[in-house]
This record gives structure tokens, sequence and C-alpha cells, in this order.
């Protein structure tokens, strides 16, 4: 059935641009064989029959304003699930280069914004048997927790109705929910109250020292945060600024045990995202030189809650925020100090939630308004990381099991650099992709990735 999409999800239909498709790009690698036939089945009954955009594409107003409508476009699942053939020797220097590749490319626009693709060929650096599944899907029609949930969605024991594990978020295992109309009202309702109940708690401990503290200190970052997106700034000149052009790169790095990840970040009480947003400081100082300036990071920030189902229509519902990344920091503790005070600033304000609604509501106009609204916020930063929790437990596909998980966040405005953070069964991965000409080319994006993996691997040994 023919429905109207929410101003979010128009937003972000809006934003694709031939430098920067708003394509997220997803893997699943699998320690044995997929087959094909099992997976269009697969993909026919718990992703096409549940979900209905993956049966529908969108359709714009006739007019210069308003939402884009999702019509009815039944998939063909022989054009929408196909085969992929890596070329020898089959490692993941030429996956690698075939997801970069993908990247530039757009989605066909007479069908349904996604595709997805069995790997052939592909052994990995080590040689070994197994296959992977690619996924691409239009970040109008799905952000990175609804793709977590189409994974969990895809795997053998969802038939069984959720995961063996039982703290996975029901926003991953639970069967997706039908909504009522008005997403996005109903999303800034249910979020401004939460905030207000959350603000009154702090005014009534205004007599106590901790509530006096805090309710200053709230006061400061809002101001602080409702000028900066006022009037974001101009991101200081750095080598990744420019103009993004056509071509792309992908890359990944290796694992790291999230307990590792917990430890390092124990000692300045920093989160795990502190600790990886460090890492990537260190890794962007490194690959500009130490005379770095401080930059800035675009980060997404869910807003939807994970103790509940999702909804069946997927979606966006998340904010944006602008935390500064401590680049001009040698010290790689003193980083993760730095980070952690710098995301507890911006958790007392409402950045995520004041993005979502100037986002939703420029979805409701014009594409070039929307565009040039994203682009004031994409100008105040370097890069994008987006930090999604993953699978708690390992999965498994037609009987193959899923032994890692990877997934790139697209950049959106004239960003050059995403970087992906996702966690899967105990272990963090981070994806890179990257504009070519702005990041000096295959030689520059892997030098960039070696550097990441230097501060990972600092993680490792503490």
């Amino acid at each position: 059935m023919d429905r109207w999409a929410s101003g979010i999800d128009t937003a972000w239909l809006q934003l694709d641009r031939e430098t920067n498709r708003m394509v997220v790009h997803g893997l699943l690698f699998c320690a044995g064989p997929v087959d094909l036939e099992a997976l269009r089945e697969r993909v026919a009954q718990r992703w096409v029959a549940v979900y209905p955009g993956l049966r529908q594409r969108p359709t714009w107003p006739a007019g210069p304003a308003g939402p884009a409508r999702w019509v009815d476009a039944p998939p063909d699942l022989e054009r929408h699930v196909t085969t992929m053939a890596l070329p020898e020797p089959g490692d993941d220097a030429a996956l690698e280069g075939r997801i970069g590749e993908l990247m530039s490319r757009p989605l066909p626009t007479d069908r349904p914004w996604w595709r997805m693709e069995l790997v052939t060929g592909y052994r990995g650096d080590d040689g070994g048997s197994g296959s992977a599944v690619h996924v691409a899907i239009h970040h109008g029609l799905a952000d990175g927790v609804a793709l977590n949930h189409l994974f969990h969605a895809l795997a053998d024991h969802a038939h069984e109705g959720g995961a063996a594990d039982p703290c996975t978020p029901a926003a991953y295992a639970a069967p997706p929910r039908h909504p009522a109309r008005g997403h996005d009202l109903r999303l800034l309702h249910r979020e401004i109250r939460e905030r207000a109940s959350s603000l009154w708690d702090t005014v009534r401990r205004v007599s106590t020292p901790e509530g006096a503290y805090e309710l200053v200190a709230t006061g400061r970052a809002v101001r602080s945060s409702a000028a900066l997106l006022a009037r974001p700034p101009r991101e200081v000149p750095s080598a990744l600024q420019g103009r993004p052009g056509v071509a792309k790169a992908a890359r990944w790095t290796s694992a790291v045990p999230l307990d590792d990840v917990r430890a390092a970040g124990k000692e300045q009480g920093g989160s795990v995202n502190d600790v990886v947003c460090a890492a990537i400081a260190g890794a962007l100082r490194t690959f500009l030189g130490e005379g770095a300036p401080r930059l800035r990071a675009v980060m997404p920030s869910n807003l939807r809650p994970l103790d509940e189902p999702i909804s069946d229509e997927l979606g966006n519902e998340f904010g944006l925020v602008l935390p500064p990344l401590p680049t001009d920091e040698a010290d790689p503790a003193r980083r993760v100090e730095r980070m952690h005070r710098a995301m507890a600033t911006i958790k007392r304000t409402d950045q995520a939630l004041a993005t979502f609604a100037g986002i939703a509501g420029a979805g409701l106009a014009s594409a070039s308004f929307t565009q040039g609204l994203v682009r004031r916020y994409a100008r105040a930063a370097s890069l994008i990381i987006s930090n999604v929790p993953g699978p708690l437990e390992e999965l498994t596909i037609d009987g193959a099991r899923v032994r890692d998980v990877m997934f790139w966040v697209p950049c959106s405005g004239d960003l050059g650099l995403g970087v992906s953070v996702l966690s899967y069964a105990g272990r963090i991965r981070l994806g890179v992709d990257a504009d070519l000409g702005l990041l000096g080319g295959e030689a520059g994006v892997d030098r960039f990735t070696e550097a990441l993996e230097e501060e990972l691997a600092r993680l490792r040994t503490r």
C-alpha cells in the first residue's frame, strides 16, 4: 500500500548526490558457503514480506516542496539478490576494492532502493574458504540500528522469535511493530517529554551541591550548543578539506576485544565510544602530522529506544551532534579524557533532538533547502563517525557462521571521510570509507587505515 514518507526519511532521500551517495553498505563475512536460492527465499520471507519499504520505491511531489511518497514496486529477487565474483586471489584487498567501486554507484531508481550480493571467491587474507553477503540500502530506508535489525531477521534463529542471548536489544531481535502515523511528531513528543522530566529532576536537586553543579553545567552546555547549531563555524583548514569526487575507497581494520576497549577507558571514566573516538583522533593526528589542529566530527546520535520493537517501516531515528576531537593532543590517555569531557557536555544538551527536528522539517521543503542545511553542519566538521552497537552473539545464515559484520556510513555534504564503528560478538572493528581525491588516493587511504591499526594495537596491549 502506498504511503507518505516521514520528513526525516524524505530528507535523507534528498541528500543523495553523485559525489556522496546516501547508501549504507554492510558486509556479513561467512565462515562457509551460502546458497543463493536459499538466500533469496530467506530475503523474500523475512525481509520483503515484512518490511514495506523493501517492496516500495520513492516518488517525488509535483511541486517544489512536500514529503516523498513510497509507491508499491514489488522487487524481482533475481535482480535484487545476485552474486558478485571476486577476482583472484580473493583476499581482503580484492573485496575492499569491489566495495569501494560500489560506493560510487547509485542504486537503480525504478525499483526498491536496496540490493544484496552473495560474494563468491572470497577467501580473505588467511586463504581460507568462505563467502560474504553484501547489502546496500539507501539511508532514506534505514539507519544503522534498522540495518542491524535486518541482519538479525536474516539470521537462522529469527524464525524462533528472537536471539539466544537474552541481552540482545528488542530493537534487534523482536518482531517489528506496525506504527501509528506521524512518525516525526511522535518521536519529538516522546523525546521532549523525557528531557523535560530529566530537567525537572535536576531542578528538584538544586539544593544539593551535585544538583546545583549539574544545573549550571547543563545551562552552559545548552547555551554553547544552541550557538553552535545556530551558526555552525567553518572547520579549520586541513588536508581533509575540499570538494569530494566520485571515486571512493573502502577499508576495515582488524578486530579488538570489546573488553580491552572498556579497560582502556576505565581510568578516565571513558565509554567505549570515548576510547574509539580518541583512537580515531590519534590516527588523524598521525595522518595530518603533529601540527594537526583540533578538528570536529559529525556524529549520528541514536534516538530510537533499543528496548522496544522497531517499526516495520524501518526508517531513521537519529540526530547529529558535533563533538570536538582531541587531534591536537599528543598523549593517548589525555585524548580519552578530553573526548569523555566533550561527550559529557553534549549529553547535557539537546543537540541530537534539535538537529533531528531541523532535518525532518527540511525534508518537507525543497531538496536544495535540505542539502543547504546539512551542508552547514558538515562544513563545521572534517569527517563523520558512526558508532552502532551490533549483534551480541555470533549469527548464522543458512547454517554458515557469520564470523564478522561490517558497515560503512555514507558521507553527507562535502565530507570526504567516514569511520564506522560496529561491535559484534564481543569485539569491535572500524570501517573506513574515503574520497580518493581528498585522502590522497589509495596510498593515502592505506596510510590513514594503518594509523588506525596502530591506535587499536595500543588498546590490545593494555
